[in-house]
């Protein structure tokens, strides 16, 4: 008798994120491939920047994410629907099952706060953007507007743990990025440096901090800070305050101080070659935090290469 075969093809992949074109130049089920590319590209950008913003990172940087969010939110494309022409995508390096089915995964989270930011630069609201962030939708807005795509729908798709969720990718959107981008922003900020000037004037309280690595920062202070100020000039500091941050980058442009404390010249990396510090002195002195997950160590060679070869060659090189 002949056996019967079971088909054993794999469970369509469900997508992480969809985007759905529209315009004058969208058929039905087909996109220009110049227009494709870019549409990845730009979509990728946000992803990965969000990705920063969530884990804290400083996302305005040439260059590409570290290696650990980049194996947890490279995008792969999937699908490509008919209709009003819809993109599908999933994750190029699935994440593991998580232990309780009611857990949002990272990279959900970061496609859902991607299109809550959308919404709110499309309805003009105040919420609180990370300016890579904005700069990444600013470049996927350009692709809308033209005689090809007048919007892109960002589609967050419903999970275990959200209802889907939809934001319109258009001119508006990119108007309202360029007006963000365009404009100084507030920040709460610190810097370590050494405070060298001062100008004790009515009415323009105004110092200046050097730190180790970077452009000196003009800072301004209120009276009741002028005692200190006044104490600590020529001495390595530690300094914290609203900062105005300079448009399309994250230099401060200066600081108002509503904190200052004296540090020990360690903090600047002074005199700390021969300096008998503890462990947990070091990694205060230089804001080292502990590893919570062991796989940040499994990232960093490249999955094509020999490890064997790699480590004979050094040894070899050795003898």
């Amino acid at each position: 008798m002949a056996s019967q075969r079971k088909d054993k093809r794999p469970r369509s992949e469900k997508p992480i994120l969809e985007l759905r074109a529209r315009g004058p130049g969208v058929r039905p089920g087909r996109v220009p491939v110049p227009d494709l590319i870019r549409i990845c590209e730009e979509a990728q950008r946000a992803i990965n920047r969000q990705a920063e913003a969530l884990e804290g990172r400083r996302t305005l940087h040439p260059g590409p994410i570290s290696d650990q969010l980049r194996q947890e939110c490279t995008l792969e494309l999937i699908g490509l629907k008919r209709g009003s022409t819809r993109l599908q995508f999933g994750l190029a390096r699935p994440q593991a099952t998580m232990p309780f089915p009611d857990q949002t995964t990272f990279s959900e989270e970061v496609v859902g706060e991607l299109a809550k930011t959308i919404k709110s630069l499309g309805n003009g609201n105040r919420h609180e953007a990370d300016p890579g962030v904005v700069q990444a939708l600013y470049g996927l807005s350009s692709l809308t507007g033209g005689k090809q795509i007048s919007e892109i729908e960002w589609i967050a798709p419903k999970s275990d743990t959200r209802k889907k969720v939809t934001a319109a990718v258009n001119i508006k959107v990119h108007e309202r990025a360029a007006a963000r981008l365009s404009a100084p922003t507030k920040a709460i900020r610190q810097i370590d440096g050494i405070l060298d000037m001062a100008d004790f004037k009515p009415d323009d309280l105004k110092c200046r901090v050097d730190p180790a690595i970077g452009a000196p920062v003009i800072c301004t202070f209120d009276e009741r800070k002028a005692t200190e100020v006044q104490l600590l000039i020529r001495q390595p500091v530690r300094v914290c305050g609203e900062a105005t941050i300079a448009a399309y980058s994250d230099r401060i442009e200066s600081l108002h101080i509503e904190k200052i404390d004296r540090l020990p010249s360690l903090s600047l990396g002074k005199e700390n070659f021969f300096a008998e510090s503890s462990l947990s002195e070091l990694a205060s002195a230089q804001k080292v935090k502990p590893i919570k997950d062991m796989c940040t160590f499994a990232s960093g060679f490249p999955e094509e290469e020999d490890i064997d070869a790699f480590l004979e060659e050094i040894y070899s090189a050795r003898k």
